[in-house]
């Protein structure tokens, strides 16, 4: 009962309009990563690279047709299937330490912070950040979560400026909803 009661929390989150059916168990990164769609909010899908590090799995990569915005969804395969969303204490433990990656590599020419962090679509959660790679302002949003029992990693990257190059939070409800079909 207390596993239905997070489920149904998470899926009432940004994006989640509600309870979500769980995501049938995929046979793996590869059979997941093949319901990523085409295009999601404008930004086009693009080549399909296996992956060894941190873990075995399929990172589908997506830019818009001006190459402003860039995105990729990673499919990773846990030691052990992991229940939809962001609950999970792998997903946790790995949306802590990437989004420390993101913004801890800080340098001179390279500096991202947190402007906001929410789960999105009842599978993700999310950490907005803002900041500059030289003299360029940038945005970015970085993503973990799980689905049909895989970890899922994402991340929408592009120069702030107005208007956006792309809708990183419609990117992530788009691959939401793609993965649910």
């Amino acid at each position: 009962m207390l596993a239905a009661a997070l489920l149904a929390a998470c899926a009432a989150t940004e994006g989640g309009g509600g309870p979500a059916a769980p995501i049938p168990p995929a046979s793996g990164p590869e059979a997941l990563a093949a319901r990523l769609p085409a295009e999601a909010a404008g930004l086009r899908r693009g080549s399909d690279t296996a992956l060894s590090d941190p873990l075995p799995g399929r990172e589908v990569a997506y830019a818009t047709a001006n190459r402003q915005a860039a995105a990729f969804v990673q499919v990773l395969r846990p030691a052990a299937p992991l229940p939809d969303g962001p609950a999970s204490a792998a997903a946790q433990a790995e949306y802590a330490r990437w989004k420390d990656a993101a913004t801890g590599q800080a340098s001179r020419n390279r500096r991202l912070a947190v402007v906001r962090e929410a789960e999105v679509a009842g599978l993700f959660r999310c950490a907005m950040l803002e900041g500059s790679y030289g003299r360029q302002p940038v945005e970015s949003t970085v993503c973990v979560g799980a689905a049909g029992g895989q970890l899922l990693r994402l991340r929408v990257s592009m120069p702030r400026r107005e208007p956006a190059a792309a809708d990183a939070q419609a990117f992530v409800r788009e691959v939401a909803a793609a993965l649910r079909r």
